[in-house]
């Protein structure tokens, strides 16, 4: 399913031979920035059609020998083995309950966004009452919608702090970006990175290969091979995405002395709560002024500027959160037996709808697999305890 995923492309729109386009950077570009309702569809539409559609059968074979595995180890079925390590006695419930507190604001931020979107888009489009359509929040899975941002800011004008522009002026690189992060821990007495690290780790797309881009970091299980990959860009998001990924790889020294059954975060969420907090710390206008980025006087927060801020935050924080639910609300009714193999598909858009209030652009059935064109879901890789629970600890 991962060499399904990996290799996928789609056809450009209205360029029928040009079909070299991949999810990074092609594709996440166009529904980073694109504005025409069509080529989004089409890019949406293919995208699920190259990837989910020709993974349903081995996804099928993936959940059998998934609950095998874990009825094996004493576990009814996988959902209740990715649930063990909380130690809660209904995880699902637990989030249901963290999820009621915040729905009030994510309707008022759905709301709004509605309004804006049918302003932009028209109201032939955009219903005043009916889910939004996936494909025009900015994102491949709708999971941030920061991306649309410029179209839906409350304030037109009242720009707030980005240092990508100093950045680039100043002429940094990709491993400027984590020197910068090792420095970071190194002030704080902790030890300088090892040279594997350096020698080992891929920060930049490579030229001469096709890799998977999603930010990762890695400990070898050696005391001495940490390693990280992401194929850096040279803004604020890749200066923040490094320092977070680096506090997964100051994480793995602090314990890589320690027996390796002790060598785990404390739960499945808690290296990823680390990391966010780290990232939220370093781009404070402070901290951003320290390192030569901003003028150290100047910036003076105005009501405006902070309300744009926090609506930029909410897009991609609080939107977050439904959409991390359904990933492995999902999952577990799967695992469990819940849903059946006819109901995959039509599950996902159902829960889709009950909890971010979003709809797919065009007619779905159950030849279609959109689950599968997220990459965690081919990968079998939890997802609520890797981001829902490190968010709703912020």
């Amino acid at each position: 399913m991962l060499a399904i995923y990996n290799s996928a492309s789609v056809c450009a729109y209205l360029e029928p031979l040009r079909c070299d386009l991949r999810l990074q950077p092609d594709l996440a570009a166009i529904m980073a920035k694109s504005r025409n309702w069509d080529e989004l569809q089409h890019v949406w539409t293919e995208w699920r059609r190259q990837t989910g559609q020709k993974m349903r059968d081995p996804f099928e074979q993936m959940v059998r020998l998934s609950n095998q595995a874990s009825k094996m180890n004493n576990f009814t079925d996988t959902a209740e083995y990715w649930s063990f390590p909380f130690e809660s006695t209904d995880l699902f419930k637990d989030l249901e309950n963290s999820w009621d507190e915040v729905k009030p604001l994510y309707e008022q931020l759905l709301t709004y966004v509605r309004r804006r979107l049918r302003e932009f888009y028209g109201p032939e489009r955009i219903s005043r009452q009916a889910p939004l359509p996936a494909h025009i929040l900015g994102n491949m899975w709708a999971q941030s919608w920061t991306n649309i941002f410029d179209i839906t800011q409350p304030y037109p004008g009242q720009t707030f702090l980005d240092v990508t522009p100093e950045m680039l002026k100043q002429g940094y690189t990709p491993v400027d970006l984590f020197r910068l992060a090792e420095d970071f821990f190194v002030s704080m007495n902790m030890s300088a990175l090892p040279l594997e690290f350096w020698q080992g780790s891929i920060l930049e797309e490579p030229i001469d290969r096709i890799v998977l881009c999603q930010p990762s970091a890695w400990d070898f299980c050696n005391r001495r091979d940490f390693r990280i990959k992401m194929c850096t860009q040279v803004n604020m998001k890749d200066l923040i995405t490094a320092h977070h990924e680096m506090a997964h790889i100051y994480y793995f020294m602090q314990y890589k002395n320690q027996p390796k059954v002790f060598r785990d975060g404390a739960n499945p969420a808690f290296h990823e709560a680390v990391g966010e907090a780290i990232g939220l710390s370093v781009g404070t206008p402070k901290h951003l002024q320290a390192l030569g980025l901003m003028p150290a006087t100047g910036y003076r927060s105005k009501n405006l500027v902070d309300i744009n801020y926090l609506y930029k935050m909410a897009l991609d924080k609080v939107v977050f959160l439904p959409f991390a639910l359904v990933m492995d609300k999902w999952r577990s009714d799967v695992f469990s037996g819940k849903v059946d193999k006819g109901q995959y598909n039509c599950h996902w858009h159902l829960l889709s709808e009950q909890y971010q209030g979003i709809k797919p652009p065009v007619l779905r059935s159950e030849i279609d697999f959109d689950p599968g064109s997220k990459y965690h879901i081919p990968a079998n890789i939890p997802y609520v305890s890797l981001k829902y629970l490190e968010v709703m600890r912020q």
